[in-house]
């Protein structure tokens, strides 16, 4: 599922239930140093222009995706 945060709530919810050590993707030159979903957690500033990308299926070689939005994509729920 890709998801489009707006904010740093909104990305906690999107990484709710995840596990802490699941490895994160980063497409180069967007400013996110996460290599962990609990990393990730642990941002203060989330830009708005970056998707999350989650797996449906939990293994153990899956991984988050953060890249640059480029098109319309699911918003995560407003708190």
């Amino acid at each position: 599922m890709q998801y489009k945060p707006k904010s740093v709530d909104a990305l906690r919810i999107v990484l709710g239930g995840l596990p802490g050590s699941m490895r994160v993707e980063v497409d180069s030159k967007l400013g996110v140093s996460a290599k962990t979903v609990g990393e990730l957690r642990k941002a203060t500033v989330w830009p708005e222009n970056l998707v999350i990308t989650t797996p449906q299926e939990r293994y153990p070689g899956s991984a988050v995706r953060v890249s640059k939005a480029r098109f319309a994509t699911r918003t995560s729920p407003k708190l």
